[in-house]
């Protein structure tokens, strides 16, 4: 019989092994379309194609001096308007405090553009437009980044999330033969580069400049992932002879 500490990847039956390469390529493709979806969220968030560090202060810690329409209608919302004429008079409706007086001026772009997603059932219905009191609030923010509120469910949903998908393939990964000292360092890697990459959103909140945190933070989270999954499935379908 086969004991615990002496289990090895390699001596599972076909069967398994086809268990656990399906999970993690499974997995794997569902970490990378994470990824894929994270760089599409905050690409744009600073106006410009391409992810920079930029997109991670505005992000989480926002724009204090410019209001958050603004920063919005010149960054991730860009897209939805067919001109600089829609944008600027949306964001000088805005400066003037989105009053009543100069409502006229603006209320077709917002009907036209904006109701699409700012209504019950939209992608936007958690700042819906059903009312001018609400449009103008809306509008006469203060960019302060992410909210408390919307940070922690982020936060929970994130920590849970990853930390329980690298808790199944760090247990795939616990059976491969390689040192052990360097294996409790790949377990553990992953783990420290998820919570550095989820505390350094609240610390970008209060300073900016740990935004070079959550993007180091990130980097580590996807290669301790990839560097288990690798391993994993290299030794798995060696031979025992092959492993020595």
């Amino acid at each position: 019989m086969v004991r615990p500490r002496e289990f090895r990847l390699n001596s599972l039956s076909t069967s398994g092994k086809l268990l656990c390469t399906f999970f993690l390529v499974c997995v794997g493709i569902g970490f990378v379309f994470s990824q894929l979806n994270l760089f599409l969220t905050y690409n744009k968030v600073d106006g410009k194609s391409g992810f920079s560090l930029q997109d991670l202060v505005l992000t989480y810690y926002g724009q204090p001096d410019v209001l958050l329409v603004e920063s919005k209608l010149n960054g991730t919302m860009r897209e939805h308007l067919e001109n600089n004429y829609e944008r600027n008079s949306l964001i000088n409706w805005a400066k003037g405090g989105a009053g009543k007086e100069k409502l006229n001026e603006v209320k077709s772009i917002v009907i036209k553009k904006c109701l699409r997603c700012h209504t019950a059932g939209g992608d936007a219905a958690f700042a819906p437009f059903d009312n001018l009191s609400t449009v103008s609030d809306i509008f006469t923010r203060i960019n302060r980044g992410i909210s408390i509120s919307r940070l922690i469910t982020l936060s929970h949903i994130h920590i849970i999330s990853i930390g329980v998908i690298f808790a199944l393939s760090g247990v795939i990964f616990l059976f491969t033969p390689i040192n052990e000292k360097l294996k409790m360092v790949l377990l553990i890697f992953p783990f420290g580069s998820l919570l550095m990459d989820m505390f350094s959103w609240w610390l970008t909140k209060l300073m900016p400049v740990f935004a070079i945190t959550v993007f180091i933070g990130g980097v580590f989270t996807v290669i301790g992932f990839f560097i288990q999954f690798v391993i994993s499935l290299l030794t798995m379908w060696k031979s025992s002879e092959e492993l020595g």
